[in-house]
């Protein structure tokens, strides 16, 4: 018994397979390499081409209509799928100043510990001043300073590994 899908269904497992290579190319690719992303685009783009499967034109050729109806469905994923960029720049806005938080607070505790001048001289570091600048401020060299800095570096790691081992 046919069925009258019988030929359809024969032409769709046929563009299928031989463009194969090109949709999981392009998949991956949107998914930045990421396998399980891009298992669920290519089963997003198998359903959108069987579904937009009667606007195949033989007059164009099949790796083009395949490719342009790929873009088309995984910029119709992406925009619906996925948060608007708005509301995904606040969220890692809000997830980076929870962490710059929670640094300055760490870095608080370890600092405590140091000396004023050491403290001066992780403030200003931190603050972005150069070698040079804090030599200066501080009426150093900047050998001095370098030394310093570097002993400091050392005594906030051992502390930290006290604190958190």
């Amino acid at each position: 018994m046919h069925d009258e899908l019988d030929p359809i269904r024969a032409f769709y497992e046929g563009l299928v397979i031989r463009n194969a290579g090109l949709i999981r190319w392009l998949c991956l690719r949107q998914a930045d390499g990421d396998q399980s992303l891009c298992d669920d685009l290519v089963q997003e783009v198998l359903v959108g081409l069987w579904l937009h499967l009667d606007s195949y034109r033989r007059l164009v050729p099949e790796k083009v209509w395949i490719g342009w109806q790929v873009r088309t469905i995984l910029y119709d994923y992406r925009r619906h799928r996925l948060p608007p960029p708005e509301r995904l720049a606040y969220e890692v806005a809000d997830s980076l100043a929870e962490e710059s938080l929670h640094a300055r607070e760490q870095l608080e505790e370890l600092t405590a510990y140091l000396t004023e001048e050491e403290r001066q001289l992780v403030q200003k570091h931190l603050d972005g001043y150069k070698t040079k600048e804090i030599a200066q401020q501080m009426d150093l060299t900047p050998n001095a300073v370098y030394k310093r800095m570097k002993k400091v570096m050392e005594k906030l790691r051992m502390i930290n590994e006290k604190i958190n081992p």
